[in-house]
Formats: C-alpha cells, sequence, structure tokens
C-alpha cells in the first residue's frame, strides 16, 4: 500500500511538473502598438521625405506665395491670388495624392517594423511622448522582446492594413510563441483595428485598447469633406496658447487674446480670412483640396457617419470610379457602421477599452469644429463611442439628467459628460486636459494605459483605481479624479491677471463715457 501511494504522489509531481511550461507560456504577452497617422514620415522612391512638409519645402512654400498673399491685401483681386498661389501649393502636395480609385500616385513607403524591435527600438527610446512615447513606456515595463509596433501608409485603404495587421499578429504569435497579445491603437490607429475586429474577429488577441481613436470619424473631415471652411482667429489663437502645456503661460496669453478680441484685432483678421475663404475657397477645394486630399481612403475612414454622404455628394462630385466608392462604402456600412455590434461581439472573448480626451481646442477652421469639446483633434464624442459632451467651455447644465443606465453614475463631475450613452459605458475612461494622444513615457498616463492593456481579465470604470473622469497635470505628469471644483482653479497668476482685467475694463469705460459726454 506504501509503494502505491508513493507511486501515486510521484506521478502527481511529474505531472504537475510537466504542466509549469505550459502554465509560465501562458503568461507570455506581446504587446502591439498600432500607430496613429503619420507617426513616421512618407518618403517617395527615391528616400526624399515629401510628407510632412520639411521646414526648408515649408519655407519656401511661403517665399514663393508671400508677394501675391501682399498684394491682394492691396488689391482684393481673390481670383488672381487663386491663380497664382493653387498652383505653386498643388506642386508641392501633389506628391501624396491618390488617384481617383484611392490608389497612390506615386510609389511612395514609410518605416515598416516586421518582427521584433530590436536595433530599431533607439528610434523610440529618445521619444518622450505620443505612440512612440507609449512604446518606450512599454518597452520598459515589459522589455524589448515584447513590445512591438505596426505602422502603415496613413492615406491608404484601412481594410488593407487590416490584412497586413492580420499577418503581423500571426507571425508573431507563431514566431515568438506567445500565447497573449494585447492591442493598443493610437488616433487612426483605431480604423485599422475596428477594421481588422470586423475582418477577422477578436479570437487572436486578448485586449484590445482604444486610446484617443478616430474610429467613429471626427468633425474636422466631416465639415472640410462638405466644403464648409471658416476660420475664427480667437479660437486659433487659444488653441496656440494651450500648446505651451503651461497653467501660467497659458493663462497670459489667453488674457492677451481677450484684450485682443475685445480689442477688435481679432474680429479684423477673422473677417478679412473668412472673406477671403468666401471670394477664394471654391477654387481652393476644386482645384487643390479635392484633387490631393478627396481620394484617400484613409481620410474618408475620418468622416462621420452621420456627414459621410454629404461629404460624398461634395467631394466626389467629379470622381466617376467605382472602385473608390465602394472601398469608402463597404468601410462605413460594416466598420463603422457597424462598430458597436462588433466592440460588443468581441467582448466575448477579449478585453475592450476606450480613452478619449477633452476640454480642448479642435483645429479652427469651421464653426462645428471650434466649438467642438475636443482632443486638439478628435472630438470626444467620437473618440469615447457616443458619450454625450457639453460644447467647449460649457456644461450639460445644471438640471441635465443620465440618459442611460440612470442606476449607475456616468456623469462628469465637471458636468461636462455624460458617459452613458457610449458603446461601452463601463469600459471608457476620460482624461481632461490631455492634448491627442499625448501620452507621455513615464508619469500617470503611461501607467494608466499599460496597467489596463496587462490586466489578463476585463476590467471596469469601477474594478481599478483608475477614475472613469480624470484631469491630466502637465508639470508633475499626474492623474486626479475630476471634481466640481476641476476647472475652478483661482491661482496667484489668475488672481493678478483678474485685478489688471478689472483695471483695464475701468478704464475703457471711463474713456467711452467722456467720448460719449463730448
Amino acid at each position: 500500500m506504501l509503494k502505491k501511494i508513493v507511486s501515486l504522489v510521484l506521478c502527481l509531481i511529474i505531472g504537475l511538473s510537466l504542466c509549469v511550461p505550459a502554465f509560465a507560456a501562458g503568461d507570455k504577452t506581446a504587446y502591439i502598438i498600432v500607430s496613429g497617422m503619420n507617426t513616421f514620415p512618407l518618403y517617395d522612391e527615391n528616400d526624399n521625405q515629401v510628407w510632412p512638409l520639411s521646414t526648408g519645402t515649408i519655407m519656401k512654400l511661403v517665399a514663393d506665395i508671400l508677394p501675391d498673399v501682399m498684394n491682394y491685401i492691396v488689391t482684393r483681386d481673390a481670383d488672381r491670388l487663386a491663380d497664382r498661389i493653387i498652383p505653386v501649393a498643388y506642386n508641392v502636395f501633389e506628391k501624396i495624392a491618390c488617384d481617383k480609385d484611392g490608389e497612390s500616385k506615386y510609389p511612395l513607403h514609410t518605416d515598416i517594423f516586421e518582427g521584433r524591435l530590436g536595433e530599431n527600438a533607439k528610434v523610440f527610446l529618445k521619444k518622450d511622448k505620443d505612440e512612440e512615447g507609449i512604446v518606450r513606456a512599454a518597452i520598459e515595463r515589459f522589455g524589448i522582446e515584447n513590445t512591438y509596433f505596426f505602422n502603415y501608409d496613413w492615406r491608404l485603404d484601412p481594410l488593407k492594413h487590416a490584412e497586413d495587421l492580420d499577418r503581423f499578429i500571426k507571425n508573431v504569435k507563431t514566431i515568438d510563441d506567445y500565447d497573449r497579445v494585447s492591442l493598443l491603437c493610437f488616433s487612426m490607429g483605431g480604423t485599422i483595428v475596428s477594421s481588422y475586429l470586423k475582418k477577422y474577429g477578436s479570437g487572436e488577441i486578448d485586449t484590445v485598447e482604444f486610446c484617443s481613436t478616430a474610429f467613429e470619424g471626427t468633425s474636422i473631415v466631416g465639415e472640410l469633406f462638405s466644403g464648409r471652411l471658416e476660420v475664427d482667429i480667437e479660437a486659433l489663437i487659444h488653441r496656440v496658447s494651450s500648446l505651451a502645456r503651461n497653467d501660467t503661460l497659458e493663462k497670459i496669453l489667453d488674457y492677451l487674446n481677450k484684450g485682443l478680441t475685445e480689442n477688435g484685432f481679432n474680429g479684423k483678421i477673422t473677417d478679412f480670412a473668412n472673406t477671403l475663404i468666401a471670394n477664394a475657397g471654391e477654387r481652393v477645394f476644386d482645384e487643390l483640396l479635392i484633387p490631393v486630399f478627396g481620394y484617400m481612403p484613409g481620410l474618408w475612414a475620418l468622416s462621420p457617419q452621420a456627414d459621410f454622404e454629404e461629404n460624398k455628394a461634395y467631394m466626389l462630385r467629379d470622381n466617376d470610379s467605382r472602385i473608390l466608392a465602394d472601398r469608402i462604402d463597404y468601410y462605413h456600412t460594416n466598420v463603422q457602421g457597424n462598430l458597436s455590434n462588433t466592440l460588443h461581439k468581441a467582448l466575448f472573448d477579449t478585453n475592450v477599452y476606450v480613452t478619449a480626451q477633452y476640454n480642448m481646442r479642435g483645429v479652427p477652421v469651421a464653426k462645428k469644429v471650434t466649438e467642438s469639446n475636443n482632443d486638439f483633434l478628435i472630438d470626444c464624442e467620437y473618440a469615447s463611442g457616443g458619450a454625450t459632451v457639453a460644447p467647449l467651455g460649457k456644461t450639460l447644465g445644471g438640471d441635465y439628467k443620465q440618459k442611460l443606465y440612470t442606476d449607475i453614475n456616468y456623469l462628469s463631475a465637471d458636468g461636462q459628460i455624460d458617459a452613458s450613452t457610449c458603446i461601452l459605458p463601463d469600459k471608457t475612461w476620460f482624461i481632461r486636459d490631455m492634448a491627442h494622444v499625448d501620452y507621455p513615457y513615464s508619469g500617470d498616463a503611461a501607467e494608466f494605459i499599460l496597467d489596463l492593456a496587462s490586466s489578463p481579465e476585463q476590467q471596469t470604470v469601477f474594478t481599478v483605481k483608475w477614475s472613469q473622469f480624470m484631469r491630466y497635470n502637465y508639470s508633475d505628469k499626474s492623474l486626479k479624479k475630476v471634481s466640481a471644483e476641476t476647472g475652478k482653479d483661482y491661482t496667484l497668476t489668475a488672481r493678478i491677471l483678474d485685478f489688471f482685467d478689472s483695471i483695464r475694463r475701468f478704464f475703457y469705460s471711463f474713456i467711452n463715457k467722456i467720448l460719449v459726454f463730448r
């Protein structure tokens, strides 16, 4: 009997020891960061950078068109200005154009990182933020051998890129023997990953994280692709002041901006610019913007569903290609238009997370974009998968009632967001005062993103230490829970500026009374 017991114990020990490698292998995770738009430049066949424009190219372009702009200021001859500057600009931008079928007109390429990063890691280890910063943070946390980067030509069909991503994932899992794969996609990368999920399902991946993504489009494309172009100089200066990433400097610049507005300077510049747009805008679209940017499937994926048909009627009115039309119709019907079903289906076997940013100014080139509660490039409404969001600088109102799931609180304490209308309300986080994909490689933001990506279990806004609504502080790279007092900070700088503002208002009022009296 004793021999039988000993034999049984030995068998159990041997059996368990054989299982250990299997359990250990199950803990091995590949972290694949999917880039956003234009993370790395586009090059021509001679390896010359064609996009983004080099500093030298921009300076030459400005020098070429400046005399004509100065002439327009004097003559107000919009047609002459268009005759001179459109051909010059077209000659520069046309190098990245697509043909009417949505294929690149010229053989361009970008940096592709196949397999392990290896020597390529040094490219990322110098970066402090954006996708490269997250790659750097992932390398430091998970190791260079477990971190991968998927890049692509942002102009082209996201469904074609989804095929490349599928091969990339299978190659990583096969060659490097991973059991788990986490996808972290950023900005335009959301259109690629949502295309991948629709086309291939989520069986090959264990976690997918959408960070500041345009998987539901962005208003800047929706407005511009309908021909609506309207600048706002005050909003532009406010946007520029936000680039300071410093609360004190931003308050000072905004104070000066307020003075320029009240003195009428911003209004005059805005009127001048919009008069030029009214006189020459149609030609700019017809002769420059549409032929260069209007046939890029990648940009069409950024058209919001609500604007898509109007966008097609405007941008494709002279394009009879069924190939491009079928491509973008398929994307909007089956990918963007079916996003809710795709994400809910993925939840059966995959952890899914969404992060959006807010309380930032969008690119002020159309009224809707200017008023949008944005992350600098993408509307919070779209990046969050359908949150109800107050216009920038406003709240939903004191009497606002949460629209859905009223037994659970999904309202932000600052009154700007109702997350109950999101596709995944309990799996969607919001970061206030952080610009688009501005995650630094160190600090709370990177830790938050990588915590979710590395969790073996599906987390929600109720199961992690990270609050659903957080505010980012650039000075110490911290994330703090949003409160009812967030944004009402009365710093010494604010007190000083308010004091000078009261003096300025008194002075203007005094002068006006004297003028009226006389």
